[in-house]
């Protein structure tokens, strides 16, 4: 349906509205995010793909996760040794006695790169990097503060497989597979839960910032 002459239109074409060229570089920056994951992928895997490359921090993560399941579910529940013959205190032994008879009522772990969490660091410090818009400076103070949340959280997933594995066996103690629950919650996260938390913990940090910037210009504007 045509207006009649001289009646004004209720809706106006804004005056800045996005152009075509302007799309297509907002698109080509928020397109480094996931080529920017795939080369750090990459990197990754060369550099893991020989046992123990990150020993250190693989030690570091089993003395504190030995320490915290001592002093959460008592000194016999877990003991912290050599794994195999590497020279690295990487195992990580939990003893229950309603563990498998099978296993001498023991699970054996090894605190490896994975279970160190050093993945997901790299994950989300790549996202924080590559996410556009957002200054060098804020950048430069958010990741320390990520990293930790993420070793944190990392430290919870190992603790909480003790307590897992014990509930299973309460109701078949010695039974082989009573500590199944522990093994299905490790997959879940090593599958999926761990990239979930991830990506809502940079929309969170995302939105977040992007607040503070948004409160700061209008304060600034207002002044």
């Amino acid at each position: 349906m045509e207006l009649p002459n001289n009646e004004p239109a209720d809706k106006q074409v804004p005056e800045k509205d996005i152009s075509i060229n302007e799309l297509i570089e907002m698109g080509k920056k928020y397109l480094l995010i996931p080529m920017g994951l795939l080369f750090v992928e990459i990197i990754y895997t060369m550099l893991t793909s020989s046992q123990d490359t990150l020993a250190w921090i693989q030690e570091i993560v089993a003395k504190i996760w030995n320490f915290l399941n001592q002093k959460l579910y008592g000194v016999e529940s877990s003991t912290l040794s050599e794994y195999s013959d590497s020279g690295y205190i990487t195992k990580v032994e939990l003893y229950n006695p309603n563990f498998p008879t099978i296993q001498n009522n023991n699970i054996d772990f090894y605190v490896s790169d994975e279970c160190a969490g050093i993945h997901e660091m790299l994950f989300i410090t790549t996202l924080i990097i590559l996410t556009p818009y957002i200054s060098k400076k804020i950048k430069a103070w958010s990741i320390p503060i990520i990293l930790f949340l993420v070793f944190c959280l990392n430290l919870l997933r190992l603790v909480l497989i003790y307590p897992l594995a014990v509930s299973g066996c309460k109701k078949n103690p010695g039974e082989w597979g009573c500590d199944v629950r522990w093994e299905i919650f490790h997959d879940f996260v090593f599958e999926w839960g761990s990239l979930i938390i991830l990506t809502i913990m940079w929309l969170i940090w995302y939105f977040i910032v992007n607040n503070l910037i948004i409160n700061k210009s209008v304060n600034q504007t207002d002044e």
